[in-house]
């Protein structure tokens, strides 16, 4: 969502108390629900919602007007400018509830951050089920239909804290399923997202039993979003992080196959599949046959092709690449 103003916009919130978009959108986001995610729209001015209504409900869907979210962010903006001037002041639950107004307006807020972990961390409040309603509410933004949300640094960097501090307390913790429900869900809503597969990197780290699987789930992601480079490149990572040399050759295979074959049938030429193509060939001990392979398939699409273009270009370059760099197969 923009932050400009339109004269429109600014000519409402002069004329209308803002305390009840407030009230209305702060209890909303600090009453999350006991399962699942909100799932968080913004509407345009073209979607006006009738006096007194500041947001629409369906389920876990929720669409919010800019001008409710933009008059209760002026009010958010007061209470937290309030804190800050008294040093010694408790952080109350209506400081929490502002700052999540304010992390929903702007998610590079990193004072409203802050003092998100401030309170979490302060005496007693660093528990189970406060890790937990915190990580709720942070995979609430970073799944959101909201592009700056999805690819926030200081969102990710306040959830690999919150991770840290779970698995300090050894606080049992999916991993699997955090990459699946939010790393790849923020990577559909937001693609190429560089910061969302380096969270997932992060979470990798703290379970060597992991890439085998995630690599599975990683590969699934990429077929449905062929020209994600960032997908393709976390997927290219799983592969080489898989200790059991036996378990990467089965991975390794298995992801070669049903790639040059989904590669094959839709007839990909970008360069995010063929640049992973051939780092695979290049780094990983291909058999004799996958090699072939991964040569006809280039071959049959290049062939097709216009010559010199650009989509021509990267087909030979990774041909060229894989040929020259291919490690022997180990036999």
């Amino acid at each position: 969502m923009s932050r400009a103003l339109d004269k429109v916009l600014l000519s409402q919130l002069k004329s209308e108390d803002p305390k009840p978009a407030y009230i209305d959108l702060s209890t909303l986001l600090t009453n999350l629900p006991k399962t699942g995610l909100l799932e968080i729209e913004f509407l345009g001015p073209s979607h006006p919602l009738e006096p007194g209504v500041n947001f629409l409900q369906d389920g876990n869907a929720i669409a919010i007007p800019k001008l409710r979210l933009v008059q209760a962010f002026f009010v958010a903006h007061k209470v937290i400018k309030g804190y800050l001037e008294k040093a010694s002041a408790l952080i109350t639950d209506n400081v929490i509830a502002a700052t999540s107004i304010v992390l929903l307006m702007d998610p590079e807020h990193l004072t409203a951050a802050n003092i998100r972990k401030r309170f979490l961390s302060a005496s007693g409040n660093l528990t189970n089920v406060n890790l937990k309603r915190e990580t709720q509410f942070v995979d609430t933004l970073l799944t959101a239909r909201l592009h700056r949300h999805t690819k926030s640094p200081t969102l990710w960097s306040h959830r690999r804290w919150l991770i840290t501090k779970c698995l300090d307390l050894s606080i049992p913790w999916d991993i699997r399923d955090d990459i699946k429900r939010v790393v790849m869900v923020a990577g559909e809503r937001h693609p190429r997202n560089y910061v969302a597969w380096q969270h997932a990197r992060f979470l990798l780290h703290h379970d060597l039993s992991l890439p085998t699987t995630v690599a599975l789930d990683a590969k699934s992601f990429c077929l449905k979003n062929h020209s994600d480079i960032s997908g393709w490149t976390f997927l290219s990572d799983c592969i080489a992080r898989i200790q059991d040399e036996e378990d990467r050759r089965l991975v390794r295979s298995s992801v070669l196959d049903d790639v040059l074959s989904m590669t094959q049938s839709f007839r990909w030429i970008n360069e995010s599949v063929w640049a992973f193509l051939r780092t695979i060939i290049a780094r990983e001990c291909v058999t004799e046959q996958e090699f072939e392979r991964f040569l006809a398939t280039n071959d049959g699409l290049s062939a097709s092709m216009p010559r010199r273009t650009a989509e021509w270009n990267t087909m030979i370059r990774a041909r060229e690449w894989g040929v020259k760099h291919r490690l022997p197969e180990v036999v």
